[in-house]
């Protein structure tokens, strides 16, 4: 079967701008996906040249050969919400779309990181399959409209012509929850939809839990709740996005999924995210992620997060030290444990005993972050501390209802919360 080939576009902080890095050859069929990328001879050449993808794809001449997509190029295709509003916008011409599609559909605003594609060297530009329209109006909905769009979306109803738009608008962000890229307050957000008659208040509590990380010596985005309609929306600041929109600039983003080398994004565990960073990580820093990582897994296992996979936690490229650090943390949503639960569990390796999400497990591996247990143990009393004295006021600051309080409380139980 023909492969399809797209150039590969990285936008480079010295520069300011997109430069051609490569050329992706993807072949897909009833056998599966096979994907090969070589880096251009100009490309090489060039002291400021990044990595696609530090693991599967080093700065050699060599041509490059995997099943499925190189790991760089999965962080920056659409997640699974993203993923469905394309297929949306193919069914009414009886199309679903490819791996190739769904990585070079989008517009280079809707992409996390700095990856873009193009169909020669005259710079990025979305592919045009027959069920894209040759203009999309980004900036035509504002997020009253995209809450519209997004209900029609998940009733599966007719989506009106005003809001087929937004199905372009499919976000690489990571996750099956709507969201959208979004320009908001002169700033660039993703912003996360409340489902319609939902009950709990999901987007509220992931902004409590958010700066109870932040007291915890965690570093998390500005992020906030707002109402429309009634209908909560949460929005945080891209991490991936600095500058103006006359002039963004794009740093380069991966998972710890593409980092760790890893074929699942539920396997995993918090030691490999660690051995990665030892391997690609600064020198002068490596110890404060290290530290950091292991504060991560601790607040999760405090406030019983247990969507922690490998794509929930991500690097940025540095350009001084050309190496990699951790993204300030995203995605920290509290869950309620009840009574008639098993004992809590991660989605990721915690320690000796796996994803058991216990203290004690917490501090059996402790070498893997540089730590002691003595200096471990002090840390999960500190950041335990900071929770029962602060959780309260931070869910009520953020807006959770009184009556919700008892219910999360529970998500807080291994920090003492009675």
């Amino acid at each position: 079967m023909p492969a399809d080939c797209t150039y590969v576009y990285i936008h480079l902080p010295a520069s300011g701008r997109f430069v051609p890095a490569g050329i992706l050859d993807i072949t897909e069929d009833s056998g599966g996906v096979i994907s090969e990328f070589r880096y251009g001879h100009r490309y090489l050449d060039r002291p400021d040249a990044i990595p696609a993808d530090p693991l599967q794809l080093p700065l050699t001449a060599q041509t490059f050969q995997t099943t499925g997509l190189f790991g760089a190029f999965r962080d920056a295709s659409p997640d699974s919400w993203g993923r469905h509003l394309l297929d949306r916008a193919a069914e009414e011409y009886g199309i679903k779309p490819t791996e190739f599609d769904y990585l070079t559909v989008l517009d280079q605003d809707a992409r996390i990181g700095a990856l873009a594609f193009g169909s020669d060297l005259e710079g990025p530009r979305p592919h045009k399959p027959l069920w894209r329209p040759d203009i999309v109006d980004a900036d035509g909905l504002d997020l009253a409209g995209m809450l519209e769009a997004v209900d029609a979306v998940l009733a599966a109803g007719k989506l009106p012509p005003e809001f087929r738009r937004f199905l372009l608008r499919g976000s690489s962000v990571g996750g099956a929850k709507p969201k959208a890229a979004i320009d908001y307050d002169g700033h660039f957000r993703i912003a996360k939809f409340s489902e319609p008659f939902g009950t709990w208040p999901t987007c509220r509590a992931e902004l409590a839990a958010m700066h109870l990380a932040g007291r915890c010596g965690i570093r998390v985005p500005r992020c906030q709740v707002i109402s429309i309609g009634g209908r909560d929306i949460f929005l945080i600041e891209r991490f991936d996005r600095f500058g103006d929109h006359v002039h963004p600039f794009r740093r380069h983003f991966i998972s710890a999924m593409t980092l760790t080398g890893s074929k699942e994004m539920t396997k995993g565990s918090y030691g490999d995210i660690a051995r990665a960073i030892r391997r690609f990580g600064p020198a002068d820093t490596l110890q404060q992620d290290l530290t950091e990582l292991f504060r991560r897994m601790l607040f999760n296992i405090l406030c019983n997060n247990h969507d922690d996979h490998l794509r929930n936690h991500g690097f940025l490229f540095e350009t001084g030290s050309r190496m990699w650090r951790l993204s300030p943390a995203y995605d920290l949503v509290p869950q309620p444990q009840w009574e008639n639960e098993e004992n809590r569990r991660l989605t990721l390796g915690v320690g000796e005993q796996g994803t058991v999400a216990t203290i004690v497990n917490a501090l059996s591996r402790t070498a893997d972050f540089g730590l002691s247990r003595d200096t471990a143990g002090k840390i999960f009393l500190e950041m335990a501390g900071i929770i029962r004295l602060h959780w309260r006021e931070e869910h009520i600051r953020a807006g959770v209802p009184e009556e919700k309080l008892p219910a999360l409380s529970r998500s807080y139980r291994v920090a003492g919360i009675p």
